[in-house]
């Protein structure tokens, strides 16, 4: 398929929106007319006296679609490329004779787009199903408390850990095998410490206050316990007096023993995660992951036993070989062990996993049946939607959602999702983001992607970290 881009500026916007109707597909881009032949999607805008004419011309599998809608001259950029958004959807709505569940929708964030939108606008302008309006008007009511009660001055602290025992064959992360970085893994650990250090001196300096601490990755269990205590010391650094929220990604179950979750605890961690993906043991073997789902409970309950008060879950819809009944099994076994947080994720191939390459993934409209259902099982156990973020190339256009018994809603996972407090962030891969909520002005600082680079690289890193001082001031 070549998509086709005459005289406008949406190509980005216009790529996405069809890449959401076409998972992993290799696309043509191209700004050349004579590439309209074979498959194509031609859009175009033209100029006349007076006004805008846009046009979308859809040729598949021989046959033909064409739509097009006339505006006033005077109509801004941002509605012109809207309006274009809408006639390419109502083109491929009509070839493939399904509609998205959010519309023309193509960030990553919809809670914070339909928050400054009537209802009648998400539902007419961006064409989003009145099913998952419905769920991000929830979350807003959700989100209202939490928002209000970020401290002035605050940030949340982010630290990187980028390896796991393997990778996964559905992960995009910046993620490395332990065995792999064994060599240069003592060298990231001090640099690190370094990286926490200057970041508390800088927020010292600044007078902000660290708010909540969240260690994510890769998964930060694969370290040692003696490793894990060393970064847990360097969190000295700064003023922690404030902290309202600490969580620890213990993430994959055959990295969790009782003697590191104690660490974690004693480290001041009241939230750990405990992801399974699936508690389906063959589903578990196709994707790459070498526990079992017994070694998922066992860990969810050695967490419990260790004092962890509040533990996440994590649930992925779609995986390869997974099915409906199996999803709503795991799901079901999820609930019965009773975690406080439940995130179900929708399965989204990148080009950086291996399964975008090998197009494997469940049946279409099965991860939407996945979805739906888990919005309505959770909501039947007492859980509630907080959070919700989208993803590029997921299947059936679904979204990643975080549910919470009422209370014990995370305030990072909200923070970072909303753009709603700065984040402070160590580590390779790791991005700071920089919040005025006054003016809505934000700025990121990236930490180069690959722990050799983070290394190589190091000094640069706390040169770039500077920028928080021009912002701030």
């Amino acid at each position: 398929m070549t998509l086709i881009f005459i005289d406008h500026k949406f190509q980005y916007e216009l790529e996405r929106l069809f890449r959401n109707f076409f998972p992993p597909m290799e696309l043509k881009l191209s700004t050349d007319r004579a590439d309209a032949q074979g498959d194509f999607c031609l859009t175009e805008k033209s100029e006349f006296s007076g006004g805008v004419n846009l046009s979308v011309e859809l040729v598949c599998d021989g046959k033909r679609y064409s739509m097009n809608r006339t505006l006033p001259a005077e109509t801004p950029d941002k509605e012109q490329e809207r309006e274009m958004s809408v006639l390419l959807y109502k083109a491929l709505r009509e070839y493939t004779g399904h509609d998205l569940p959010w519309g023309i929708l193509t960030g990553v964030r919809p809670v914070k787009v339909l928050s400054k939108l009537t209802d009648e606008q998400a539902l007419q302008s961006l064409l989003v199903s009145q099913r998952k309006l419905a769920v991000a008007r929830r979350i807003e009511q959700v989100q209202k408390p939490l928002v209000e009660s970020i401290p002035a001055n605050s940030f949340s602290l982010y630290v990187s850990i980028p390896f796991c025992p393997t990778r996964c064959s559905y992960c995009s992360f910046v993620s490395h095998s332990v065995d792999h970085a064994a060599a240069r893994l003592e060298e990231y650990l001090a640099k690190m410490t370094e990286e926490m250090k200057q970041l508390a001196t800088i927020s010292r300096h600044l007078g902000l206050i660290p708010d909540t601490i969240y260690f994510g990755g890769g998964t930060p269990t694969v370290l040692s316990v003696e490793q894990l205590k060393r970064l847990f010391a360097a969190l000295e650094y700064f003023d922690l007096s404030h902290i309202r929220e600490f969580t620890v990604e213990a993430g994959r179950p055959d990295t969790i023993t009782a003697e590191k979750l104690l660490a974690i605890k004693q480290a001041g961690a009241g939230r750990v995660s405990v992801n399974p993906q699936t508690m389906n043991d063959s589903v578990l073997k196709a994707i790459g992951r070498a526990h079992t789902s017994e070694q998922t409970e066992q860990a969810f309950l050695t967490a419990r036993e260790v004092g962890f008060d509040v533990i996440n879950m994590d649930l992925i819809a779609g995986l390869p070989t997974d099915d409906f009944d199996s999803f709503a099994a795991s799901l079901d076994t999820v609930c019965g062990l009773s975690p406080e947080n439940i995130t179900v994720h929708s399965l989204a191939l990148k080009r950086a996993a291996r399964l975008f390459h090998e197009g494997a993934g469940s049946a279409v409209g099965e991860t939407e049946r996945m979805i739906d259902y888990a919005h309505k099982k959770l909501a039947e156990c007492g859980y509630i939607p907080y959070y919700l973020y989208r993803q590029k190339n997921t299947a059936d256009n679904q979204e990643n959602t975080g549910y919470a018994r009422p209370g014990t809603e995370s305030l990072y996972n909200t923070y970072i999702m909303e753009e709603l407090q700065t984040i402070l962030a160590v580590g390779a891969g790791a991005s700071t983001k920089l919040v005025d909520r006054a003016t809505g002005r934000i700025q990121r600082i990236t930490n180069h992607k690959y722990p050799y680079e983070y290394l190589d690289r190091f000094n640069d890193i706390l040169e770039n970290k500077r920028q928080i001082f021009s912002f701030f001031v």
